[in-house]
């Protein structure tokens, strides 16, 4: 399979905050100190309803001091520019505890913030990520090596272990939620980290589950469900999303077109290696079947109209196919969250998905199961 591997990211770019139910006001202090830095104000930075909001505190004698209101524990960073998006920062969780900041100016992401419950979950959390990184940057330099050395059974056994990490990267996450479940680090986690395609969205499903109902209506939450019925149409026991894109022949075909069909969404390219090897099982599937109302809508992740349209010739794919000619852009592959190919959706006659990447023996078999 051709994918895109999972990345663990130290840079929380999305940085934002929620509204909780039921929650009250309330003020908190920072008391800080800062070392090796020759400026004159340090800058605390938030964000609240998509807006970005930016304190500044003067330095005297190395020390510094902010009084802050919230509704809710949120995400606030340091910077010691005026720069809300100035990089290095240093992230950090505030609630209605005190906080205190050991800064470093030339070092300000090793710096040292201690607060509330929240922080300590925070830092625990980042704990298990920092976890992750050190191992996928190992995998990173025994990958380059064995490339360098033409060690195929190495990179073979690296791509697994890759493979290995994600999961345990996921699971990591869920746990996390799971025992964290009225923090607000457990709703950031859901809306940011699990925000990824190459995330399965049962997965953040899960991850809702834990969620303690007093945290319910908070931002990050809402919008992660936001996201989720977003994206329904893409899950097996959901309706599937409608779309269309042009056949070769520059003709627009719809998935909406085959109602009343099971249909298999093929999502392919004529570049694809295991695409192309994958095809004589699908060509076998359908000749199989296709007279007992089953077909096959293939989506082309190719680019160049030609080589795609020689590669059905030559594997002989006879059923309809539609693209864009986007390459990984294909506008159907981004709406499904499509970051590896072969993939495949096995849509009923009702529209509903009834299964996902069904290859080699496994299509036939799921056909012969639900095609009586």
């Amino acid at each position: 399979m051709i994918k895109k591997l999972l990345t663990f990211s130290l840079g929380l770019l999305f940085l934002s905050s929620f509204s909780q139910q039921k929650s009250k006001p309330f003020s908190f202090k920072i008391d800080g100190s800062i070392r090796n830095f020759t400026g004159k104000k340090i800058y605390v930075h938030h964000k609240w309803e998509e807006k970005d909001y930016s304190d500044s505190a003067n330095i005297v004698n190395g020390k510094f001091s902010f009084n802050l209101k919230s509704i809710d524990p949120n995400m606030y960073w340091f910077t010691t520019t005026n720069n809300i998006n100035a990089q290095p920062n240093l992230i950090f969780f505030a609630d209605a505890s005190n906080v205190k900041a050991s800064l470093i100016g030339d070092s300000i992401y090793n710096s040292k913030v201690e607060a509330g419950q929240t922080q300590k979950d925070y830092l625990e959390y980042r704990t298990v990520i920092n976890n992750f990184v050190a191992q996928q940057q190992k995998l990173q330099t025994d990958y380059n090596a064995a490339t360098q050395s033409n060690d195929y059974n190495a990179l073979n056994a690296i791509r697994a272990e890759y493979g290995s990490l994600n999961t345990q990267f996921i699971s990591g996450l869920k746990n996390f939620v799971k025992m964290h479940p009225k923090s607000a680090v457990s709703g950031f986690i859901i809306y940011n980290d699990m925000n990824n395609p190459n995330i399965p969205y049962e997965d953040v499903l899960e991850a809702l589950s834990y969620v303690d109902k007093s945290i319910e209506e908070t931002k990050f939450i809402k919008l992660a469900n936001k996201r989720v019925e977003s994206v329904k149409g893409t899950m097996v026991g959901y309706p599937a999303t409608n779309f269309s894109q042009n056949t070769p022949d520059g003709k627009p075909l719809k998935l909406s077109d085959f109602k009343g069909k099971y249909v298999l969404v093929d999502f392919w390219a004529s570049w694809c290696g295991p695409c192309r090897q994958e095809n004589p099982n699908v060509v076998a599937a359908f000749s199989k079947y296709k007279d007992k109302g089953f077909t096959i809508l293939g989506v082309s992740f190719d680019s160049n109209k030609d080589k795609w349209v020689e590669a059905i010739q030559k594997d002989n794919l006879t059923w309809s196919h539609v693209s864009d000619l986007k390459g990984w852009g294909n506008e159907v592959g981004k709406m499904y969250s499509i970051t590896s190919i072969p993939q495949n959706i096995l849509v009923g006659k009702d529209g509903k998905i009834i299964a996902k990447n069904l290859r080699g023996a496994a299509l036939e078999e799921k056909l012969a199961e639900i095609i009586k």
